[in-house]
């Protein structure tokens, strides 16, 4: 009993495991996501090197390229998306065109507001980090409950299939029942008839002799009256 269930334990934590294909997928979109974290960060760390050593209208004039380049890229990424119909990378443009608009707000929102500038880039740099890495996470549970959903789904059709089968089973059955008995009947039938024929037979050859005999019994009274 332990080692069956042992058993049907493993089989289950095999059905949880996540194919190779699958999971190279996911860690493939993760990664991406890491990487674009990391890359937000670098940004801000580098625009924030600049305010100290840069005047302040070259630092303006480089934010504007940084936001143009971001622009032209999430229009870019917008239209692959349109194309293949595919929403990552629909989602993808949609965040290059947020870090180009807020690059382009920094200046506004820092004489505003009267925010320093350094504490502003390092703090917009950790919300958009912790928004790839939750983003990462979201789609690793993501994958996984598709997968999950996916062997559900087969189980279910599996189920509905049984009963169809069973029916056909059953009817298939039943045919071979009805062709045995049909099969039988003829066995018997033509049993009896055979039988009826032999006794008929039987009852022919009964009846011959005694005409013979007869015969024999009048022709002797003929030669008697004589």
């Amino acid at each position: 009993m332990t080692k069956d269930l042992i058993k049907k334990e493993n089989k289950k934590n095999q059905k949880k495991k996540i194919p190779k294909e699958i999971s190279q997928e996911i860690l493939k979109k993760i990664f991406g996501n890491l990487l674009k974290a990391v890359g937000v960060m670098i940004y801000f760390i580098v625009l924030s090197l600049a305010y100290v050593t840069m005047q302040q209208e070259r630092l303006i004039g480089d934010i504007e390229v940084f936001a143009g380049a971001f622009l032209v890229i999430g229009i870019v990424f917008l239209e692959k998306a349109y194309k293949k119909d595919n929403g990552s990378i629909a989602i993808t443009g949609i965040e290059f065109l947020f870090l180009s608009l807020h690059s382009l707000s920094i200046m506004h929102v820092i004489t505003l507001l009267k925010y320093d500038f350094r504490l502003y880039l390092l703090t917009s740099s950790y919300v958009l980090s912790i928004y790839f890495v939750l983003k990462s996470i979201i789609l690793y549970t993501k994958g996984r409950k598709d997968y999950l959903n996916s062997l559900s789904d087969i189980s279910e059709i599996v189920k509905k299939d049984e009963p169809i089968k069973k029916e056909a089973r059953k009817r298939g059955e039943e045919k071979e029942d009805k062709l045995e008995e049909q099969k039988e009947k003829e066995e018997i039938e033509e049993k009896t008839e055979e039988n009826l024929q032999k006794e008929t037979n039987q009852e022919e050859e009964v009846k011959i002799p005694k005409k013979k005999k007869n015969k024999h019994k009048k022709k002797k009274s003929k030669k008697k009256k004589r």
